[in-house]
């Protein structure tokens, strides 16, 4: 039996890979400044749109955003065109767009603020939009 190393995978079936991993934000920081160039630039390629929304036990949240923060933002904040964030997050992402991007991250074409709460009946997220 072979066995076959996802660095031996084309470009696509990575990529095809990268789409199913959730949270993104789990993805990019396993891919990104971990000293794998191609890998890395795969995970860029997707850093047009963030989603920062995900159901995790707190402690491990903390430690990923940590990271996200520290390693991840400040190589692809100036790609981000869409950003999706908990409303938990409003405060973190401000501070860092602030001490990194001088209060705005230059390319940012869509906000999307979700509230830490579902909808009871179909368990969706409620949006300001649909309050």
């Amino acid at each position: 039996m072979s066995v076959v190393k996802l660095l031996d995978l084309p470009d696509e079936l990575i990529l095809a890979i990268m789409k199913k991993v959730n949270p993104q934000v789990l993805l990019l920081c396993s891919m990104i400044d971990i000293g794998n160039k191609r890998l890395e630039q795969l995970a860029f390629d997707r850093c047009y749109s963030i989603d920062l929304t995900f159901d995790y036990v707190q402690p491990i949240e903390e430690s990923l955003m940590e990271r996200f923060y520290s390693h991840v933002m400040p190589r692809i904040g100036h790609h981000i065109q869409s950003l999706t964030i908990n409303i938990y997050h409003i405060s973190s992402i401000k501070t860092f767009v602030e001490n990194n991007f001088h209060g705005t991250l230059p390319n940012l074409t869509h906000l999307k603020i979700l509230l830490y709460a579902k909808h009871t009946k179909t368990g969706i997220p409620y949006t300001i939009s649909n309050l």
